[in-house]
This record gives structure tokens, C-alpha cells and sequence, in this order.
């Protein structure tokens, strides 16, 4: 009996600090660091996590746009911060992208980050511009096979890149990618007949679209868009391995307390599934996301897996 008394007494200091600091948190300001210049949809999403959670917590949680390095300085600033949930990541897919083409980061993307939540979700779509007629997927293929096709991105080994490069597998076809400073330069480059295709994040490229500069031929998620109601997927045209889709998570330092996480996984769901929540991300076609810490963590990892595939077999590298 005294020996288990004992153990239970143990137990339940070791809980009791976790659980403590869960409830204390956070403690002081929180920043969540935007590893890209304040525009575009990475920085409108970060922006509004952090005034909302603010209110939520009531406490101070600011935005430090660090661009460079293809997002690698930013997430380097995070990873060497302390692991005590203060100092945040907000980035979207490229961060699995970004660690599947470059061996020369600044921190380990498996070992110094930790995955704390899917912020939201959406569409990816295959645009096209007036440079050569194509209407449809079969007509790119086509066209690819005749002639260079050049398809925008926002760099080597960016999330763009990595879609254009599974379009062109799926399809078995070759297309030459373009790099750009950002996603608005490529659009402007779509209308004006420069480029042909950008495939990106739907959310992004829909103005493009809705002025008639850019014509959607598929999307890349498993259901159609409700953007986007007439345009098919790319599994209903036969192609089930062109699934890719658009996304915003948020990292911690490693070692912060999994009780930490958890708050923090809990405050940014809570956030994102208000109607006004809902009513944000459906403006960039996307959607929240129920994810646990462990989930996002899984699906992180996989990703990372899935991408340094595909850039050993198209000889993809950004070093």
C-alpha cells in the first residue's frame, strides 16, 4: 500500500507541473512569426489567427513577417526560440516542399519543429493562360508533348513547384517551371501570354479567374470546388495520384510541453470553427480542419516522405 501511494504521489507530480503551465499559458506576448512578406495569403491568414486568438487568450500575440531563404529564415528564428509555445509558425505547404529539395537548412524540419495544428484547407487548381489553346487537361498533355509549356512557381522547390512536377508525372509529360519572387508576379506573367499554366493554392489565383485572365482546367482536391462548381478534379478525369492540397499549419520549437500543444491546438480550432471563422478561410476557398497534435504531426511527416520521392524521381533540387 505505502509503495503504491508512492507511485501515485509520484504520478501526480509530474502531472501537476504540465498541467499547471497549460493553464497559465501563455504567460506573456506571443508572436507567431510569417516566414514571407506581408501579402498573399499566408500573411492575411497568420494576421487574423493571431488578433483572434488574442481576444481568445486575452492576451497580446503579434505577427513578425520574416521573409528569405525560401521561408527558411523565418522557421530557423522559431526553431532556435525557446520551447515554451511564446514564438510560433504559420506556414502553408511549402514548409514539407521546402524539406524535401534542400539539405543546406538552417534547423532539422523533422527534429527542431513541432507540428501543433492545420489552421485550414483548400483547393489547388491548374490555371491557364492565353498563350496556346488549352481548354481541358488532355489538351495540356497535347500541347506539352508538341511544344515547351512553362508553368509559374515561387521558386525551386516551392509548393507550386512540387505541383507542377506531380501534374507533369501524373500526365507523363515535361514542363518547364519559371521562377518568380511571389505567386502575384506569375499571375501577371499568366495574363500577359509570358507563362502558360500556374498550379497554386485556389484561394490565390480566383480574382485571376473571376477577371478572365486565367482559365481553370482542373483541381487537385479529391471533390470539386465549390468555387469552382464546373470545373472537375483530377481523379474524375482518371488521374486519383494528382491530389494535392493547399494548407496553413502552425509549428512550435520542439520540446515545448505537450500540455502547451494541446492549449494551443484547442485555441486555434476554436478560432477557425466560429462561423466567422468558417466565413474567413471560405474566402480563400478553404475550410478548417479538425486535426489532434499527433494527426497533424503524421500528416506532416508523411508529406515530407511523399515530396523527397518526387523530387529524387524529377531531379528536383533547390541546395
Amino acid at each position: 500500500m505505502r509503495s503504491l501511494l508512492a507511485t501515485l504521489l509520484l504520478l501526480a507530480g509530474a502531472i501537476a507541473p504540465a498541467t499547471g503551465l497549460a493553464n497559465d499559458y501563455p504567460t506573456q506576448r506571443v508572436t507567431v512569426v510569417i516566414p514571407f512578406t506581408p501579402s498573399g495569403s499566408n500573411d492575411a491568414v497568420g494576421r487574423y489567427m493571431a488578433e483572434n486568438l488574442g481576444r481568445l487568450w486575452r492576451q497580446t500575440v503579434i505577427v513578425e513577417n520574416r521573409a528569405g531563404g525560401g521561408s527558411a529564415v523565418g522557421s530557423a528564428r522559431v526553431a532556435r526560440s525557446a520551447p515554451d509555445g511564446h514564438t510560433l509558425l504559420l506556414i502553408s505547404a511549402s514548409y514539407t516542399t521546402t524539406a524535401a529539395t534542400r539539405t543546406d537548412l538552417p534547423f532539422d524540419p523533422l527534429r527542431d519543429l513541432q507540428p501543433v495544428a492545420m489552421v485550414g484547407r483548400g483547393q489547388n487548381a491548374i490555371v491557364v493562360g492565353s498563350r496556346v489553346p488549352i481548354a481541358n487537361v488532355a489538351d495540356l498533355a497535347r500541347q506539352a508533348r508538341a511544344q515547351t509549356i512553362f508553368y509559374g512557381t515561387t521558386g525551386v522547390g516551392s509548393a507550386q513547384h512540387f505541383n507542377g512536377e506531380l501534374v507533369s508525372e501524373v500526365l507523363g509529360i515535361s514542363m518547364t517551371p519559371v521562377s518568380y519572387r511571389g505567386g502575384t508576379e506569375s499571375l501577371l506573367d499568366l495574363a500577359a501570354g509570358r507563362i502558360d499554366v500556374v498550379i497554386g493554392n485556389l484561394g490565390g489565383i480566383l480574382p485571376t479567374i473571376q477577371a478572365g485572365s486565367g482559365r481553370p482546367i482542373a483541381v487537385l482536391g479529391p471533390v470539386r470546388s465549390s468555387a469552382l462548381p464546373d470545373v472537375p478534379t483530377m481523379v474524375e478525369l482518371g488521374y486519383p495520384d494528382g491530389v494535392v492540397m493547399a494548407y496553413w499549419a502552425v509549428f512550435a520549437p520542439s520540446g515545448t510541453p505537450m500540455s502547451v500543444l494541446r492549449k494551443l491546438n484547442d485555441g486555434i480550432r476554436t478560432v477557425t470553427h466560429t462561423p466567422e471563422g468558417r466565413e474567413f478561410l471560405a474566402r480563400l476557398d478553404s475550410e478548417p480542419v479538425e486535426m489532434s497534435v499527433e494527426e497533424v504531426t503524421t500528416h506532416v511527416r508523411s508529406e515530407i516522405q511523399q515530396w523527397t520521392g518526387l523530387a529524387r524521381r524529377r531531379g528536383m533540387s533547390a541546395n
